[in-house]
């Protein structure tokens, strides 16, 4: 059985919600019977599928970051840019060598 186009269109419109897990019933019974006749369809799921596995590690590394603050493993302090004008101030009163 051949996919047509239109077919396709309307099942990748909702397959994001079918990779997630949002669709049930007879939509989601839908979207499974075309993924196993249509290989491009299919690509696009395990593609969203990849990028939804990696979603719940960077929401969790994300929302850890204030606890990291707590516990005094904070990120590299980088340096900061100072304009000419503030670095001469800075450094105005540091002692001569």
């Amino acid at each position: 059985m051949f996919s047509t186009p239109q077919e396709c269109h309307t099942v990748r419109e909702r397959l994001a919600d079918y990779t997630l897990g949002a669709l049930v019933g007879e939509e989601a019974d839908v979207i499974t019977s075309h993924l196993a006749t249509c290989a491009a369809c299919r690509d696009e799921h395990y593609c969203l599928a990849a990028v939804s596995a990696h979603l719940a590690p960077l929401r969790n590394a994300l929302a850890d970051q204030p606890r990291r603050r707590t516990l005094g493993r904070r990120h590299p302090v980088r340096p900061t840019r100072l304009t000419l004008a503030q670095w001469v101030t800075k450094n105005a009163w540091a002692p001569a060598n």
